[in-house]
């Protein structure tokens, strides 16, 4: 079995096919430990699946988070208990985790590899998002130092949104998704206080800017789409299969999700008791049947973000206690 894509996705699904003695090789691009765009949190997916899996352990000291606070337009509108609690972790920190899991139950990790156009039977793609979309997009992320954060934070803004999660004692990620701005320049720390300042999100800006930023872990990506990516008829786990809006906060679960849905599937494969041909058409009704109905709720409410009348409706929800957010939160993590 080989899996492109040694992130999130393809990792964890490389340690959940080698505890059940399946033969795989993962191909990874870069090198741990790396930083990534991601917002370094998880939240939606039940233990017993990180279990199953065979990464709940690695979890074990990620920080628990268990309340939310919304900014929209720079005011604070809603500030509550989080319907289920966050678990905050560094990708830096858990992808390296997961790599030295996978390789002390006998995996082949190749690192520095680029797999190209590999396809076929018995391949499966973990490589993350498709890049071949337009350039609408820029996910930006950095930690900074910085003390007193009591939850997950959401700032909103008119053209783009940041999180801050913090994912170890006083180290927070700050990860943010803009629609690209032509007048954004430099790298750093002073890119991402152009795209706040320039979308309106100057009290954050203010903050980031009187915070130590560790430059190691500035990360940026462009030129990709969410929703629905580009899988040419390969099998795709995580961000290769499903890119849900990062406000969702769903992104690892799903991640982890896909690869839970696929193992026993490969499993099956590799005894003989499965072809590929089925393998595919199964895999593709589960994925539905899991991702469906939460990928057409983040799509949907996403616009508004964008949009000064829904913003303005959305922030007037939340300050009057009008806004579903248990609801929209079960909607956004169960099928």
């Amino acid at each position: 079995m080989k899996i492109v894509g040694g992130g999130l996705a393809g990792l964890s699904l490389g340690i959940s096919l080698r505890k059940q003695g399946v033969a795989v090789e993962v191909s990874e691009a870069g090198r741990y430990p790396q930083h990534k765009v991601c917002g370094e949190f998880i939240c939606g997916v039940e233990d017993e699946v990180l279990k199953d899996l065979g990464v709940l352990n690695l979890l074990d000291d990620a920080l628990v988070h268990r309340r939310m606070l919304w900014w929209v337009d720079d005011e604070c509108v809603l500030e509550r208990a989080l319907p289920s609690p966050a678990r905050g972790i560094s990708r830096y920190v858990l992808d390296e985790r997961l790599a030295g899991e996978f390789e002390k139950l006998g995996g082949d990790l190749r690192v520095g590899e680029r797999a190209g156009g590999a396809d076929g039977e018995g391949i499966v793609w973990a490589a993350g998002k498709s890049k071949k979309g337009g350039k609408r997009w820029i996910g930006l992320k950095a930690h900074f130092l910085m003390e007193g954060l009591d939850g997950l934070e959401m700032h909103v803004g008119n053209g783009g949104y940041m999180g801050l999660c913090e994912v170890s004692a006083g180290v927070v990620n700050a990860c943010g998704l803009f629609l690209i701005d032509g007048e954004g320049k430099g790298r750093g720390k002073e890119l991402i206080l152009a795209y706040l300042r320039a979308n309106g999100m100057h009290s954050l800006a203010e903050r980031l800017d009187g915070a130590s930023m560790d430059e190691a872990s500035f990360s940026a990506t462009a030129g990709f789409e969410l929703g629905q990516q580009q899988r040419r008829g390969r099998v795709c786990i995580g961000d290769s299969l499903n890119l849900i809006p990062p406000y969702s906060g769903n992104g690892m679960s799903m991640a982890l999700e896909s690869s839970h849905l696929l193992s026993p599937l490969l499993v099956n494969y590799a005894g003989g008791a499965l072809s590929w041909t089925d393998l595919s058409a199964r895999y593709e009704r589960e994925t539905q049947q899991m991702f469906k109905r939460r990928m057409r709720t983040a799509q949907f409410f996403h616009p508004l973000f964008f949009h000064p009348l829904g913003r303005e409706a959305l922030g007037r929800l939340s300050r009057w206690r009008l806004l579903p957010i248990t609801q929209l939160f079960s909607r956004l993590r169960r099928p």
